[in-house]
């Protein structure tokens, strides 16, 4: 079980997407200890994903690993993991291999693309969310 530095308050922060990063950098300046938690070790800056599908740019051009990103705040620790439970009576935080305890929590697990009902029509305009969403790369 992961502990959080005695006298401060231990915040979790589930995704490192624009609302996770956002709230990590916020928090990075306050006397609190932060733990990000994301299944990518990398930040996707999906507005321009189509342009890494239309080979304008490189899908380097639009991920930053999210330890550069924060590596300036000392009170945020990156953990690279998928979140497997929240126990929110409890308030733990269970991954494959770890289990967080926590005092607050931030979940920022990002958004997905709406068909309107139509499902059927992903496989003729699929979204474009990830690197590897196997649309052209």
């Amino acid at each position: 079980m992961q502990q959080a530095s005695p006298g401060k308050p231990h915040v979790i922060i589930i995704g490192a997407g624009f609302g996770g990063l956002q709230a990590a950098k916020k928090l990075g300046r306050k006397n609190v200890q932060v733990t990000v938690i994301d299944r990518t070790n990398y930040h996707l800056f999906q507005p321009l994903l189509y342009q890494v599908a239309t080979a304008a740019l490189s899908p380097a051009d639009i991920a930053a690993p999210v330890r550069s990103v924060l590596s300036k705040f000392k009170n945020v620790e990156v953990i690279l993991a998928e979140v497997q439970s929240v126990d929110v009576a409890a308030k733990k935080v269970k991954t494959a291999d770890l289990e967080f305890d926590y005092d607050y929590l931030i979940l920022a697990t990002g958004a997905r693309h709406s068909y309107f009902g139509h499902n059927d029509w992903e496989k003729l305009a699929p979204g474009l969310t990830r690197l590897n969403s196997g649309v052209g790369f």
